[in-house]
């Protein structure tokens, strides 16, 4: 595998992980402060301002995790290629 294949693969994977661990971390918030996140704001019961809110809020907090997550990806090759452990193994995954 290519180095810049690995790196795709691990930066992907680590900025969807997050993504998805962010929204569900701010869902499960938003039910314990009484506010139920709306599952489908198309539904003609949820009010626009709680629709916007949550869009918002939950992009926001998702594009802020998906940066951490390819920040930490990076600063983890870079670390693994510093040391001669991390270089064996990356190695083995580049064949």
């Amino acid at each position: 595998m290519k180095p810049q294949t690995l790196w795709t693969l691990v930066g992907t994977t680590m900025a969807i992980a997050s993504g998805v661990a962010a929204r569900e971390a701010l869902k499960h918030t938003a039910k314990r402060s009484a506010f139920e996140p709306p599952v489908n704001p198309d539904d003609p019961d949820v009010r626009w301002r709680e629709a916007l809110l949550w869009g918002a809020a939950s992009g926001a907090a998702v594009g802020l995790a998906r940066i951490l997550g390819w920040k930490m990806a990076s600063s983890g090759m870079r670390r693994a290629r510093r040391s001669r452990h991390g270089q064996r193994l990356l190695s083995r995954l580049e064949r």
